[in-house]
Protein backbone atom coordinates (compact mmCIF):
# COMPACT_ATOMS: atom_id res chain seq x y z
CA UNK A 1 0.00 0.00 0.00
CA UNK A 2 1.32 3.44 -0.90
CA UNK A 3 1.56 6.28 1.60
CA UNK A 4 -1.10 8.90 0.86
CA UNK A 5 -0.66 12.37 2.29
CA UNK A 6 -3.37 15.00 2.29
CA UNK A 7 -6.29 12.93 0.92
CA UNK A 8 -7.54 10.95 3.91
CA UNK A 9 -11.11 12.25 3.53
CA UNK A 10 -11.39 10.83 0.01
CA UNK A 11 -10.21 7.41 1.10
CA UNK A 12 -12.51 7.46 4.13
CA UNK A 13 -15.53 8.48 2.07
CA UNK A 14 -14.87 5.66 -0.41
CA UNK A 15 -14.20 3.08 2.30
CA UNK A 16 -17.35 3.90 4.26
CA UNK A 17 -19.53 3.79 1.13
CA UNK A 18 -18.04 0.45 0.16
CA UNK A 19 -18.48 -1.00 3.65
CA UNK A 20 -22.13 0.12 3.74
CA UNK A 21 -22.87 -1.27 0.24
CA UNK A 22 -23.74 2.16 -1.18
CA UNK A 23 -20.69 2.68 -3.37
CA UNK A 24 -21.34 4.79 -6.46
CA UNK A 25 -20.22 3.13 -9.70
CA UNK A 26 -18.14 6.11 -10.92
CA UNK A 27 -15.74 8.24 -8.87
CA UNK A 28 -14.06 11.36 -10.21
CA UNK A 29 -10.94 12.54 -8.35
CA UNK A 30 -10.03 16.05 -9.43
CA UNK A 31 -7.45 18.67 -8.52
CA UNK A 32 -4.20 20.19 -9.75
CA UNK A 33 -1.65 17.89 -11.30
CA UNK A 34 1.05 16.30 -9.17
CA UNK A 35 -0.70 16.09 -5.79
CA UNK A 36 -1.11 12.29 -5.68
CA UNK A 37 -4.56 11.73 -7.22
CA UNK A 38 -3.39 8.73 -9.23
CA UNK A 39 -1.87 7.19 -6.08
CA UNK A 40 -5.18 7.67 -4.28
CA UNK A 41 -7.04 6.05 -7.18
CA UNK A 42 -4.64 3.09 -7.13
CA UNK A 43 -5.31 2.57 -3.43
CA UNK A 44 -9.07 2.80 -3.93
CA UNK A 45 -8.85 0.18 -6.68
CA UNK A 46 -6.82 -2.05 -4.35
CA UNK A 47 -9.38 -1.60 -1.57
CA UNK A 48 -12.24 -2.48 -3.94
CA UNK A 49 -10.57 -5.67 -5.20
CA UNK A 50 -9.04 -6.78 -1.89
CA UNK A 51 -10.36 -10.05 -0.48
CA UNK A 52 -9.89 -8.97 3.16
CA UNK A 53 -10.13 -5.15 3.31
CA UNK A 54 -9.58 -3.32 6.59
CA UNK A 55 -13.01 -1.78 7.26
CA UNK A 56 -11.67 0.43 10.07
CA UNK A 57 -8.71 1.98 8.27
CA UNK A 58 -10.28 1.77 4.79
CA UNK A 59 -7.23 0.15 3.21
CA UNK A 60 -6.46 -3.09 1.38
CA UNK A 61 -4.92 -5.84 3.49
CA UNK A 62 -1.81 -6.10 1.29
CA UNK A 63 -1.58 -9.85 1.98
CA UNK A 64 -4.30 -11.62 0.01
CA UNK A 65 -3.94 -13.08 -3.48
CA UNK A 66 -5.71 -10.09 -5.06
CA UNK A 67 -3.31 -7.66 -3.36
CA UNK A 68 -0.35 -9.75 -4.48
CA UNK A 69 -1.54 -9.62 -8.10
CA UNK A 70 -2.10 -5.88 -7.87
CA UNK A 71 1.38 -5.39 -6.46
CA UNK A 72 2.79 -7.41 -9.37
CA UNK A 73 0.71 -5.43 -11.86
CA UNK A 74 -1.03 -8.57 -13.08
CA UNK A 75 -4.56 -8.43 -11.68
CA UNK A 76 -6.89 -9.37 -14.56
CA UNK A 77 -9.83 -7.38 -13.17
CA UNK A 78 -8.06 -4.01 -13.24
CA UNK A 79 -7.62 -2.07 -16.46
CA UNK A 80 -5.99 1.34 -16.98
CA UNK A 81 -6.48 3.99 -19.62
CA UNK A 82 -3.88 6.72 -20.12
CA UNK A 83 -2.03 8.50 -22.88
CA UNK A 84 -0.39 6.06 -25.29
CA UNK A 85 3.24 6.31 -26.34
CA UNK A 86 3.77 6.93 -30.07
CA UNK A 87 6.85 4.88 -30.97
CA UNK A 88 7.15 6.59 -34.36
CA UNK A 89 7.10 10.15 -33.03
CA UNK A 90 8.76 9.09 -29.76
CA UNK A 91 6.35 11.02 -27.60
CA UNK A 92 2.99 10.56 -25.91
CA UNK A 93 -0.21 11.15 -27.87
CA UNK A 94 -1.96 14.42 -27.17
CA UNK A 95 -5.27 12.82 -26.16
CA UNK A 96 -7.06 9.63 -25.14
CA UNK A 97 -8.93 8.36 -28.20
CA UNK A 98 -12.25 6.64 -28.77
CA UNK A 99 -10.69 3.23 -29.44
CA UNK A 100 -9.13 3.25 -25.97
CA UNK A 101 -12.46 4.17 -24.41
CA UNK A 102 -14.38 1.51 -26.29
CA UNK A 103 -11.89 -1.19 -25.35
CA UNK A 104 -12.07 -0.07 -21.72
CA UNK A 105 -15.86 -0.16 -21.63
CA UNK A 106 -15.83 -3.62 -23.19
CA UNK A 107 -13.56 -4.75 -20.36
CA UNK A 108 -15.84 -3.19 -17.78
CA UNK A 109 -18.84 -5.08 -19.19
CA UNK A 110 -17.13 -8.47 -18.78
CA UNK A 111 -17.46 -10.73 -15.79
CA UNK A 112 -14.51 -10.57 -13.43
CA UNK A 113 -11.99 -13.36 -13.81
CA UNK A 114 -10.90 -13.54 -10.17
CA UNK A 115 -13.99 -12.04 -8.53
CA UNK A 116 -17.31 -10.45 -9.42
CA UNK A 117 -15.67 -7.03 -9.46
CA UNK A 118 -13.88 -5.08 -12.17
CA UNK A 119 -12.14 -1.71 -12.00
CA UNK A 120 -11.38 0.71 -14.81
CA UNK A 121 -8.97 3.52 -13.93
CA UNK A 122 -8.70 6.46 -16.34
CA UNK A 123 -5.64 8.55 -15.52
CA UNK A 124 -5.95 11.99 -17.10
CA UNK A 125 -9.67 11.87 -17.93
CA UNK A 126 -9.49 15.50 -19.04
CA UNK A 127 -7.29 14.33 -21.92
CA UNK A 128 -10.10 12.38 -23.60
CA UNK A 129 -11.06 13.86 -26.96
CA UNK A 130 -14.72 14.60 -27.68
CA UNK A 131 -15.39 11.23 -29.29
CA UNK A 132 -13.81 9.36 -26.38
CA UNK A 133 -15.78 11.39 -23.83
CA UNK A 134 -19.06 10.76 -25.67
CA UNK A 135 -18.34 7.04 -25.82
CA UNK A 136 -17.70 6.98 -22.08
CA UNK A 137 -21.18 8.33 -21.39
CA UNK A 138 -22.79 5.00 -22.30
CA UNK A 139 -20.74 3.22 -19.64
CA UNK A 140 -21.75 5.82 -17.08
CA UNK A 141 -25.42 5.62 -17.96
CA UNK A 142 -25.57 1.81 -18.06
CA UNK A 143 -23.15 0.51 -15.41
CA UNK A 144 -22.76 -3.25 -15.14
CA UNK A 145 -22.96 -5.06 -11.81
CA UNK A 146 -19.66 -5.19 -9.95
CA UNK A 147 -18.02 -2.52 -12.10
CA UNK A 148 -16.21 0.53 -10.76
CA UNK A 149 -14.92 3.46 -12.80
CA UNK A 150 -12.20 5.60 -11.20
CA UNK A 151 -11.22 8.77 -13.04
CA UNK A 152 -8.33 11.08 -12.30
CA UNK A 153 -8.79 14.59 -13.69
CA UNK A 154 -6.32 17.50 -13.68
CA UNK A 155 -8.62 20.04 -15.39
CA UNK A 156 -12.27 19.62 -14.40
CA UNK A 157 -13.66 22.11 -16.92
CA UNK A 158 -12.30 20.05 -19.82
CA UNK A 159 -14.66 17.22 -18.90
CA UNK A 160 -18.20 17.53 -20.29
CA UNK A 161 -20.86 18.39 -17.73
CA UNK A 162 -22.73 15.24 -18.77
CA UNK A 163 -19.83 13.15 -17.44
CA UNK A 164 -19.29 15.21 -14.29
CA UNK A 165 -22.96 14.98 -13.35
CA UNK A 166 -22.90 11.18 -13.41
CA UNK A 167 -19.91 10.79 -11.10
CA UNK A 168 -19.27 10.93 -7.38
CA UNK A 169 -16.97 13.96 -7.44
CA UNK A 170 -14.11 14.10 -4.95
CA UNK A 171 -11.94 17.21 -4.72
CA UNK A 172 -8.27 16.55 -3.96
CA UNK A 173 -6.61 19.59 -2.42
CA UNK A 174 -2.93 20.54 -2.74
CA UNK A 175 -0.76 19.44 0.18
CA UNK A 176 -0.06 21.85 3.01
CA UNK A 177 3.51 22.93 3.81
CA UNK A 178 4.05 20.23 6.47
CA UNK A 179 2.86 17.52 4.08
CA UNK A 180 5.06 18.92 1.33
CA UNK A 181 8.05 18.80 3.68
CA UNK A 182 7.28 15.18 4.50
CA UNK A 183 7.02 14.19 0.83
CA UNK A 184 10.25 16.01 -0.02
CA UNK A 185 12.00 14.17 2.84
CA UNK A 186 10.63 10.85 1.60
CA UNK A 187 11.92 11.63 -1.88
CA UNK A 188 15.35 12.46 -0.50
CA UNK A 189 15.47 16.02 -1.84
CA UNK A 190 18.41 18.07 -0.60
CA UNK A 191 17.29 20.19 2.38
CA UNK A 192 18.81 23.25 0.73
CA UNK A 193 16.23 22.93 -2.04
CA UNK A 194 13.16 22.53 0.16
CA UNK A 195 12.30 26.24 0.28
CA UNK A 196 12.49 26.52 -3.50
CA UNK A 197 10.49 23.30 -3.94
CA UNK A 198 7.73 24.45 -1.60
CA UNK A 199 7.56 27.87 -3.28
CA UNK A 200 7.39 26.41 -6.78
CA UNK A 201 5.36 23.31 -5.94
CA UNK A 202 2.42 25.21 -4.42
CA UNK A 203 1.28 22.04 -2.69
CA UNK A 204 2.06 19.76 -5.63
CA UNK A 205 5.16 17.52 -5.21
CA UNK A 206 4.80 16.37 -8.80
CA UNK A 207 5.49 19.87 -10.07
CA UNK A 208 9.00 19.91 -8.63
CA UNK A 209 10.21 16.39 -9.40
CA UNK A 210 12.83 17.93 -11.68
CA UNK A 211 14.67 19.17 -8.56
CA UNK A 212 15.49 15.54 -7.71
CA UNK A 213 17.87 15.57 -10.67
CA UNK A 214 21.10 17.22 -9.54
CA UNK A 215 21.82 18.84 -12.91
CA UNK A 216 18.29 20.18 -13.22
CA UNK A 217 18.41 21.53 -9.67
CA UNK A 218 21.69 23.30 -10.41
CA UNK A 219 20.23 24.80 -13.59
CA UNK A 220 17.09 26.03 -11.82
CA UNK A 221 19.14 27.68 -9.08
CA UNK A 222 21.11 29.48 -11.78
CA UNK A 223 17.83 30.56 -13.41
CA UNK A 224 16.59 31.83 -10.06
CA UNK A 225 19.76 33.89 -9.67
CA UNK A 226 19.23 35.51 -13.07
CA UNK A 227 15.69 36.45 -12.14
CA UNK A 228 16.58 38.18 -8.86
CA UNK A 229 16.98 41.54 -10.63
CA UNK A 230 14.97 40.85 -13.73
CA UNK A 231 15.11 44.42 -15.04
CA UNK A 232 18.93 44.27 -14.97
CA UNK A 233 19.59 40.63 -15.89
CA UNK A 234 21.94 39.73 -18.73
CA UNK A 235 19.65 38.85 -21.63
CA UNK A 236 22.47 37.01 -23.38
CA UNK A 237 22.90 34.70 -20.39
CA UNK A 238 19.16 34.13 -20.19
CA UNK A 239 19.04 33.24 -23.86
CA UNK A 240 21.91 30.77 -23.46
CA UNK A 241 20.22 29.20 -20.42
CA UNK A 242 16.92 28.78 -22.23
CA UNK A 243 18.49 27.27 -25.33
CA UNK A 244 20.38 24.78 -23.18
CA UNK A 245 17.67 23.75 -20.72
CA UNK A 246 14.26 24.46 -22.23
CA UNK A 247 13.92 20.96 -23.69
CA UNK A 248 14.82 19.20 -20.44
CA UNK A 249 13.22 21.19 -17.63
CA UNK A 250 9.40 21.38 -17.31
CA UNK A 251 8.09 24.58 -18.81
CA UNK A 252 5.78 25.21 -15.85
CA UNK A 253 8.78 25.39 -13.51
CA UNK A 254 10.58 27.86 -15.73
CA UNK A 255 7.57 30.17 -16.01
CA UNK A 256 6.61 29.88 -12.33
CA UNK A 257 10.03 31.19 -11.37
CA UNK A 258 9.59 34.18 -13.68
CA UNK A 259 6.11 34.86 -12.30
CA UNK A 260 7.34 34.59 -8.71
CA UNK A 261 10.22 36.98 -9.38
CA UNK A 262 7.97 39.66 -10.88
CA UNK A 263 4.92 39.25 -8.65
CA UNK A 264 6.12 41.59 -5.90
CA UNK A 265 7.13 44.23 -8.44
CA UNK A 266 3.58 44.29 -9.78
CA UNK A 267 2.09 44.60 -6.29
CA UNK A 268 4.42 47.47 -5.37
CA UNK A 269 3.90 49.43 -8.60
CA UNK A 270 2.50 52.88 -7.74
CA UNK A 271 1.08 53.74 -11.16
CA UNK A 272 -1.75 52.08 -13.06
CA UNK A 273 0.29 52.18 -16.28
CA UNK A 274 3.16 50.18 -14.76
CA UNK A 275 1.07 47.63 -12.89
CA UNK A 276 -1.11 47.07 -15.96
CA UNK A 277 1.92 46.60 -18.22
CA UNK A 278 3.51 44.12 -15.80
CA UNK A 279 0.23 42.23 -15.51
CA UNK A 280 -0.15 41.94 -19.29
CA UNK A 281 3.44 40.73 -19.63
CA UNK A 282 2.95 38.13 -16.89
CA UNK A 283 -0.16 36.82 -18.65
CA UNK A 284 1.98 36.23 -21.73
CA UNK A 285 4.63 34.43 -19.69
CA UNK A 286 1.99 32.26 -18.01
CA UNK A 287 0.46 31.32 -21.37
CA UNK A 288 3.82 30.29 -22.88
CA UNK A 289 3.79 26.56 -21.94
CA UNK A 290 0.40 25.98 -23.57
CA UNK A 291 1.27 28.11 -26.58
CA UNK A 292 4.34 25.98 -27.23
CA UNK A 293 2.20 22.83 -27.27
CA UNK A 294 -0.64 24.26 -29.34
CA UNK A 295 1.30 26.26 -31.89
CA UNK A 296 4.64 24.42 -32.00
CA UNK A 297 6.50 27.68 -31.30
CA UNK A 298 10.24 27.68 -30.81
CA UNK A 299 10.25 27.63 -27.00
CA UNK A 300 13.36 29.64 -26.17
CA UNK A 301 12.81 32.65 -28.50
CA UNK A 302 9.11 32.80 -27.63
CA UNK A 303 9.69 32.98 -23.87
CA UNK A 304 12.60 35.37 -24.26
CA UNK A 305 10.36 37.79 -26.16
CA UNK A 306 7.86 37.73 -23.29
CA UNK A 307 10.64 38.29 -20.76
CA UNK A 308 11.81 41.32 -22.76
CA UNK A 309 8.24 42.63 -22.66
CA UNK A 310 8.23 42.10 -18.90
CA UNK A 311 11.57 43.91 -18.50
CA UNK A 312 10.22 46.89 -20.40
CA UNK A 313 7.19 46.98 -18.12
CA UNK A 314 9.39 46.81 -15.00
CA UNK A 315 11.40 49.80 -16.22
CA UNK A 316 8.39 52.07 -16.54
CA UNK A 317 8.85 54.99 -14.17
CA UNK A 318 6.24 54.98 -11.39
Amino acid sequence: MSVILGHDEVRQSFGEAMHENRLHHAWLLYGVKGIGKASVANDLAALFLCQSPDAQRHVACGQCHACAMLHAGSHPDLSRVELLWDHTKKKFNRDINIEQTRDALAFLALSGLKSKRRVLLIDGANLMNNQAANALLKGLEEPTDGSLLLMVCHDLMRLPATIRSRCMMQACAPLNEAEMQQVLDMQGLDKKLHELAIDLGQGSPGRVEALLDGQHAKALLAWQKMLESLDKSDIGQMQQWLEKHVKEIPHDLITNMVLSAAHQAMLSATSWEKSSAIYDALLCVASWPKEVVRHTLRPAPALLSYILQLRSALKIRA
